[in-house]
């Protein structure tokens, strides 16, 4: 997924530019009667200034005398595209009032816009937000700051005065039939990814016009929209979510959607979108039987928010798994280095490799998936113990996994641990979670322990690590085989490996909230975890056969997808700490998609361009010395997020944890 620069870089999040901006006037708090009108896009306000003598351009102002910059405290409002839009500012000597005629101009960061030589700032039309505006003469400096904000509207349904006045107006009567079917209230969305679609049920009456209405602080969208064709679906613009979301992290995108029926308002009804303060990192790896863009079976790959997914390994290469660091797929054709360019470089062909436990660092090692003979046979998989092999295929012996049937297995993210499925060898095949500690330098596994006993007919099957080791999620599912078809069922849960108690995840199962009721209970399967955490939260992605709005809406053998949920870290014991989840955009939309996992991209080398830590070999991503780009290299004096860590000291940021080898923002639950 896209990343974000690290803190102590003062990064500023990119924003449209075919959107326009608007007064703080207008985002005052959710109100039934929003403002009809908005400010012109004019050079903002005048009101005096600061100043002060001595010290450099970026120094210490000193006292507050000498020269002062007007207009001071600017707020400009701005309709794109900027043209010759732009603040004229002044350098005023206070002694006698009068600008100064050749002042040296700067900006306190370039992330708005440019200031000229004379003192003309233009906004780039791309981001939002403050900055200060300096000036200096004959050793005096004075700085005032300026305020961006931004406002998109889309007129395309050519609403006359009298429909916007009513749609804006006062609330209209409730219409139970008339809500949404998706995104689920309270979704977290990390920032960075694909704007979601709005699915809605129009309820009662023919629609003349929708007025959709999204906003978060300094930035909001409106548009009165015509009624589409069945399904109704309405899409946030890529670039004003990008703007909501950047604007909101950390906090909350409020999204209010009203309609006219036969000249009266109905609604709005409101959903709201919680936005993490971080992106998701990482490539997504699934596997598809039936793909469009492969042609039949294959490995597919997301990279980053694209709209459209790409083959990684075709020729009906499926039952895969992929090492953490993105070193490495075990699948069904063998084992497959990621490292060595575009396309990957089958190491070892065999069939064992289905299904496989990758070590997280580099791949080096794997233990197979064992099933017994005669029964509970994971499809695609042989009979057989299981194994640790070399990436190479290379029996180890004596590991200690040798006489388990260890189903389902997979690697911590720090490669400690081992959990799995322990399939008994005869029937009625029943298992248990369990898992052992694991290591590396030896090649051997030991402390075998059972983490839960499902209840008869179910399996527990397809853990998952949290990154800091604490919780591990898994599929509860009725089936013998583990999958997700001909009528087997599923939930996710997670056990907590610290106090042993079982956390049942409603949110993320959409026990009290599911659209089509019961229709889409008991369908999720297959969770995997992102590496490394990203705005404060842990991410979970997982195979679904719900319905999706109101676009997949056909039997279950027709839905199966991916979504992803966000975890709180460091929950309160025995709380649900999932969210609900939203639909991953850039899978294909016309094929069965399923077990999705995250990979980090392989590291970098010393000296290799980068955006954040988490990319680099040596775990950090530094500025150059002429501040111009950013380089892999050795952390810093501290660590910002997702650079190496070894305690929550080195992290720059007090309020982070080191989780996983990763300074880690944690977000209170």
């Amino acid at each position: 997924m896209p990343r974000s620069l690290p803190s102590r870089r003062g990064s500023a999040r990119a924003l449209p530019a075919s959107i326009a901006l608007l007064t703080p006037a207008l985002f005052a708090a959710c109100t039934a009667s929003p403002p009809t009108g908005f400010e012109s896009s004019s050079a903002g306000s005048t009101t005096g200034g600061s100043g002060g003598e001595g010290g450099d351009l970026f120094g210490d102002a000193g006292p507050t005398t000498g020269l002062a910059v007007v207009p001071d405290s600017a707020i400009l409002s701005v309709n794109l595209p900027v043209g010759s839009q732009g603040v004229q500012f002044s350098c005023i000597d206070r002694a006698t009032g009068k600008a100064l005629p050749s002042p040296k101009w700067q900006l306190s960061s370039p992330s708005l816009g440019t200031l000229s030589s004379d003192g003309f700032f233009t906004p780039n039309g791309t981001r939002v937000g403050s900055v200060d505006v300096v000036c200096a003469a004959e050793g005096l400096t004075a700085a005032t700051p300026l305020k961006v904000v931004i406002h998109a509207v889309n007129d395309g349904a050519n609403a006359t005065p009298e429909q916007k006045e009513t749609l804006r107006g006062e609330p209209g009567p409730v219409d139970l039939g008339f809500r949404y079917l998706y995104p689920y209230d309270k979704t977290v969305f990390p920032r960075g990814v694909l704007a979601p679609e709005l699915h809605i049920d129009p309820g009662g009456g023919q629609p003349q016009m929708y007025h959709v209405r999204a906003f978060a602080s300094d930035v909001e969208y409106e548009a009165f929209l015509p009624p589409p064709n069945y399904p109704h679906q309405f899409t946030i613009p890529q670039d004003v979510w990008e703007a909501l979301s950047n604007t909101a992290a950390g906090k909350s995108v409020e999204v209010r959607v009203s309609k006219l029926v036969g000249g009266k308002k109905y609604g709005p009804i409101v959903c709201t979108l919680n936005i993490a303060k971080g992106d998701l990192h990482g490539v997504i790896y699934y596997n598809t039987y039936d793909s469009p863009v492969a042609g039949s079976g294959a490995i597919m790959r997301i990279k980053g928010n694209s709209v459209m997914p790409e083959v990684a390994i075709g020729n009906c290469t499926v039952c895969h798994s992929v090492a953490s660091d993105g070193s490495t797929i075990a699948a069904s054709g063998g084992t497959f280095d990621l490292t060595a360019g575009a396309a990957p470089v089958n190491i070892w062909m065999s069939e064992k490799a289905a299904f496989a436990a990758l070590y997280p660092k580099g791949g080096t090692v794997f233990v197979t998936n064992g099933s017994p003979s005669g029964g509970g046979i994971i499809p695609g998989t042989a009979p057989g113990l299981s194994e640790l092999r070399t990436r190479e295929g290379m029996l180890i012996p004596n590991s200690g996994i040798e006489l388990l049937y260890a189903q389902s297995p997979v690697f911590s993210h720090d490669g400690k641990r081992l959990a799995f499925t322990d399939r008994q060898a005869t029937p009625p095949f029943a298992s248990t979670l369990s898992m052992l500690a694991y290591d590396a330098a030896a090649q051997k596994f030991s402390n075998y322990e059972v983490l839960g006993i499902p209840p008869g007919g179910h399996h527990y099957s397809w853990p998952a690590f949290t990154p800091d080791n604490r919780f591990i999620l898994f599929q509860d599912g009725v089936g013998e085989d583990l999958c997700t078809w001909a009528g087997n069922s599923g939930r996710l849960l997670a056990i907590d490996t610290q106090s042993g108690k079982l956390v049942d995840l409603a949110r993320l199962n959409a026990d009290a909230y599911a659209p089509a009721g019961a229709r889409d209970l008991n369908l999720n399967f297959e969770p995997t975890i992102a590496p490394v955490a990203s705005g404060g939260f842990f991410w979970v992605m997982f195979t679904s056969r719900r319905t999706y709005g109101n676009e997949l809406t056909g039997g279950v053998d027709s839905t199966k997808r991916l979504w992803i949920s966000a975890l709180d870290i460091d929950p309160d014991t025995g709380k649900d700490f999932s969210h609900p989840a939203f639909y991953v955009s850039g899978q294909e939309a016309t094929s069965g998609n399923s077990r999705g996992f995250w990979a980090l991209d392989p590291c970098k080398a010393e000296g290799t361009s980068c955006v954040t830590g988490d990319e680099c070999c040596q775990g950090g991503c530094n500025a150059t010395p002429d501040g111009s780009s950013f380089v892999c290299g050795p952390p810093g004096e501290c660590s910002d997020e997702y650079e190496a860590c070894e305690t929550s000291a080195d992290c720059c940021d007090p309020g982070a944890q080191c989780i996983g080898g990763k300074c880690t923002l944690v977000v209170p639950t």
